[in-house]
């Protein structure tokens, strides 16, 4: 990449005062301090357990044919 640019980026960072913006760039970056499991709602964190749950038990569909079957549909692109 190039210096310039990078310059620029960080130009923009120093001179932004949106504090989401600010955030994602730290959450990007590594440096946020908030751990994002502790920010999800309470009925997403149920969801994502069940999902693992039913992976350890096996239940689940391996990526490969996941892949298979949405490759045969073509998606509109916009």
């Amino acid at each position: 990449m190039d210096i310039t640019l990078k310059y620029k980026i960080v130009e923009k960072i120093i001179q932004s005062n949106d504090e989401k913006v600010l955030n994602e760039i730290k959450t990007i970056l590594g440096l946020s301090e908030i751990d994002f499991w502790s920010e999800l709602p309470g009925h997403v964190k149920v969801s994502i357990n069940s999902a693992k749950d039913e992976l350890d038990r096996g239940e689940g569909i391996p990526h490969a044919l996941v892949m298979s079957e949405i490759s045969k549909y073509r998606f509109p692109v916009t």
